[in-house]
């Protein structure tokens, strides 16, 4: 395992638990953040290089899932 596969599955632990955390708390941003740290390794790894630029705009979806419904009174 050279050093840059090393750094991507750090990447994505760090993006997984900033995902998990985010969705706790109920903080959308925190979730895009890890949810592009992420799908970023994963793509790269799994050989779908040409849908890396597709990361943000899943990771924002998966953030507006999670995010906190707010009602206005």
């Amino acid at each position: 395992m050279n050093l840059l596969h090393l750094i991507l599955v750090f990447l994505m632990i760090a993006g997984l638990s900033l995902s998990v955390y985010g969705f706790q708390k109920k903080s959308q941003i925190i979730m895009l953040i890890g949810g592009i740290g992420f799908f970023g390794p994963l793509f790269y790894f799994m050989g779908w290089t040409s849908f890396l630029p597709f990361v943000s705009v899943i990771a924002l979806g998966i953030s507006f899932l999670g995010r906190k419904k707010t009602t206005s009174t």
